[in-house]
């Protein structure tokens, strides 16, 4: 009887990591360049870029939100940190800093604005998308600024033999997992996903929930965002195109449920390293940019439908 709650419970995260084991199956069986150390230690530092943000989208949705606005957000925390550092060392940590506090901002004027005047998170995070993509364009139509030598030494830094930005991506992993598990705050925020009104007449703060949660979010997008300078070296304002699908895609795949209150940073994990394998035997494989794309798509298509499916049941 435990066994069969436990598989319950947890099936779609042994589904989706089965699903892992597969693609490397078929990366180790079709191109010997994938088991390499070069590849794996790039295929790592990548799926940290989608990882970080996924997370963040994942909080949100936990509690029946989403954020349409990541891709956009990131965009500009490249440009802003990149104009900011100009390529000066004493210029590194205000640019940071300021960078994570527009993130954070933002993401304060979606839960106000959601809160306060009780707009979907849809249409405020989609017409947030559509602004701070404008904002971008404003800021810059090419490539502006410079990332300072630290920064750009940062992308490149081994903590043994795994990329600094992927142990980074490990320990955000491990910190979320405390919090979801361990902590009021998580346990409010499964609440509130899984019923609003409930938890509210169950005296949660809803209202201080959401504020957290798309806080969190933003910020990541921005940490993303930093992340991305680190390797560009200047102020992109074309990057993160469709950065709000694929982590939504990342999540849905990882068993979050849409309407919230269901949900895992493992299972997320997982969701993340199915696209990053995804897009890294593509690659490998010479698989034909068009062909790519249609790839990518019935991968979305056929997360939705198992999630659908998953409901109706």
């Amino acid at each position: 009887m435990i066994t069969r709650r436990f598989l319950r419970q947890n099936g779609r995260i042994f589904a989706v990591y089965g699903l892992v084991i597969v693609m490397v199956l078929v990366g180790v069986f079709f191109t010997e360049r994938f088991v390499s150390e070069r590849n794996q230690f790039n295929l790592l530092r990548q799926m940290a870029f989608l990882g970080v943000v996924a997370l963040g989208q994942m909080l949100v949705v936990l509690t029946g939100g989403i954020d349409l606005s990541v891709g956009s957000l990131v965009r500009v925390s490249v440009l802003v940190s990149a104009i900011l550092m100009n390529g000066e060392t004493a210029n590194t940590p205000p640019a940071i800093l300021i960078t994570l506090l527009i993130g954070a901002g933002i993401g304060l004027v979606h839960a106000l604005l959601i809160n306060r005047l009780n707009i979907s998170p849809f249409i405020v995070t989609l017409a947030s998308y559509v602004i701070l993509r404008g904002v971008a364009l404003t800021i810059s139509t090419s490539p502006i600024g410079k990332a300072s030598r630290e920064a750009l030494t940062f992308y490149d830094q081994k903590i043994g033999p795994f990329s600094v930005l992927f142990v980074l991506f490990v320990i955000l992993v491990i910190a979320l997992i405390f919090v979801l598990r361990r902590t009021i705050f998580g346990r409010y925020v499964y609440a509130v996903g899984g019923n609003q009104e409930v938890a509210r007449l169950s005296g949660i703060p809803v209202q201080r929930v959401r504020y957290g949660v798309y806080m969190l979010c933003s910020l990541l997008a921005s940490v993303c965002g930093l992340m991305w300078l680190s390797r560009m070296g200047v102020g992109d304002p074309v990057i993160a195109d469709g950065l709000e699908l694929t982590t939504i895609t990342a999540v849905i795949i990882g068993g979050t449920s849409l309407f919230g209150g269901r949900g895992s940073v493992l299972g997320t994990v997982g969701g993340v390293l199915v696209l990053a394998i995804l897009a890294n035997l593509m690659v490998l494989l010479n698989v034909q940019q068009q062909y790519q794309g249609l790839i990518e798509g019935v991968v979305i298509v056929a997360s939705i439908a198992l999630y659908n499916q998953e409901n109706k049941n």
